[in-house]
């Protein structure tokens, strides 16, 4: 159980707020553009329009060497192309042999299935009285 005492301690007076402000937008300083003191004097210099034309190039300095061949080459002998020889084939005999006579299911011709017979039971649900039609419009020809 929770006892709660009373106390003396009262509020008194009003309470300070904030005062409320309204929104605006910011201020911002003006923009300053300073002057400058340089001017182009002169013309300008432009790159000199340059022509395409090949590098310069070193002469190629070919070396004599001391290699000499001795003797003649051996060369393969020309052979001219042929279907590959191809071996006979062997038929091994076997000692398996069938023993008796093997065993053929017998011919069946098709025949329809046994049915049960179809019992038609006489029902006792009869008209009884005049049937409502809806009645026969007389035909006319239809508005244009």
């Amino acid at each position: 159980d929770i006892v709660k005492r009373d106390d003396n301690l009262q509020p008194e007076g009003e309470f300070q707020r904030r005062p409320d402000q309204k929104w605006a937008p910011g201020e911002r300083a003006d923009m300053v553009k300073r002057d400058d003191n340089l001017r182009p004097e002169g013309d300008f210099q432009k790159r000199p329009d340059a022509k395409w034309a090949p590098g310069e190039r070193a002469a190629v300095a070919k070396h004599p060497d001391n290699l000499q061949p001795e003797g003649e080459f051996q060369r393969r002998p020309d052979q001219r192309w042929a279907p590959g020889e191809r071996a006979d084939m062997v038929k091994r005999d076997d000692n398996l042999h069938p023993e008796g006579e093997f065993y053929k299911r017998p011919d069946q011709k098709w025949a329809p299935g046994e049915r049960a017979p179809i019992h038609k039971h006489a029902d006792n649900l009869q008209p009884e009285g005049d049937f409502q039609r809806r009645a026969d419009p007389k035909w006319t020809p239809g508005e244009r």
